[in-house]
């Protein structure tokens, strides 16, 4: 089965083969080249999932309890629902691989925690799919922005919403809103948020708003069921407006008398970018570390622990 994968490449395998699971096995099969993937494996329970598969060039398996052994894989993403993220991933990191779980890494703080002490352990890596850190986009502005191109950063708007229904078991805070909280957290230099302001909403919708030092806010909307899809980030500064279309990845706008477009080349997607770090070993300086990934999951364990389907709810603030 290990036929035609030498043993100087990696090889990798997706567990979970819904729709963002192909998605990185398509991701995967396009970067294949750049970082010398010998093998991609994709693995789901179910094999009606298994057999729809309409990509060439990966193999199929059923298992994940002897995925890694029968594939001899060096590493495995998770792309499961939320609440299987945990076990999967003390399975695979206890294997001896390292493993990328799509966000969130887990559903709870602990947990979470555990994950990466059990990486440590057994000196492999663990990342999560914070893929916007690598939106091309998003790299210029946060360059432009640090080179004071719009002035001290007031304010951060993140929206996100999409036609798609929830999946049974998602949050849209787990889902959607911690890309949010990463962004501005990658864009102001490692600051967290003092308080979290205000949370409305429930499983399928929610806005939430966290203050940071300064006065500085972070808005975040986000949900599924909408009428349209919207994915757009706002950073307001002193002296002008960056606002990008997350969905556009060549070009985004700069508003400081008048409106100004900014061209990007990129040669790569955001997923493809972050699994092109995590494949190559993770050396970016660009990707999540484990402590920020633990301090985004913090926020939003806090944020849903306070929201219920009717709520409204008085601010609370944030342990460092």
């Amino acid at each position: 089965m290990l036929e035609g994968c030498p043993e100087n490449v990696r090889r990798v395998g997706v567990v979970g083969c819904g729709r963002w699971g192909l998605k990185h096995l398509q991701a995967l099969l396009n970067i294949q080249t750049d970082c010398e993937i010998g093998c991609i494996v994709a693995c789901d329970t179910d094999p009606s999932v298994l057999n729809s598969i309409q990509l060439s060039g990966i193999d199929r398996h059923q298992h994940p309890e002897t995925l890694v052994e029968i594939f001899q894989l060096d590493a495995v993403i998770v792309a499961t629902p939320d609440d299987s993220h945990y076990e999967l991933g003390k399975q695979f990191l206890s294997q001896g691989v390292d493993v990328f779980i799509e966000k969130p890494l887990a559903t709870t703080f602990d947990h979470a925690s555990s994950l990466v002490s059990l990486s440590i352990e057994e000196g492999k890596m663990l990342k999560s799919g914070f893929l916007l850190r690598f939106h091309p986009c998003i790299q210029d502005a946060r360059s432009k922005i640090h080179a004071g191109r719009i002035g001290a950063i007031q304010a951060i708007r993140y929206c996100k919403k999409s036609r798609r229904f929830r999946n049974v078991g998602s949050h849209a805070l787990d889902s959607l809103a911690i890309h949010g909280i990463d962004l501005a957290e990658f864009l102001l230099k490692g600051q967290t948020p003092l308080r979290i302001s205000e949370v409305l909403g429930d499983q399928t919708c929610s806005k939430l708003t966290l203050e940071y030092p300064s006065q500085l806010e972070t808005h975040i909307e986000v949900g599924w069921g909408a009428n349209e899809d919207v994915a757009l980030l706002e950073i307001l500064g002193a002296s002008g407006k960056i606002s990008i279309q997350l969905a556009n990845h060549s070009a985004y706008e700069i508003e400081s008398n008048g409106s100004e477009p900014c061209m990007v080349h990129s040669t790569h997607t955001p997923l493809e970018g972050v699994l092109l770090d995590f494949v190559q070993g993770g050396g970016s300086s660009v990707a999540a570390s484990t402590g920020s990934i633990l301090r985004t999951i913090k926020c939003v364990e806090h944020a849903r622990s306070k929201l219920l389907s009717s709520g409204r709810f008085d601010t609370r603030e944030l342990k460092r």
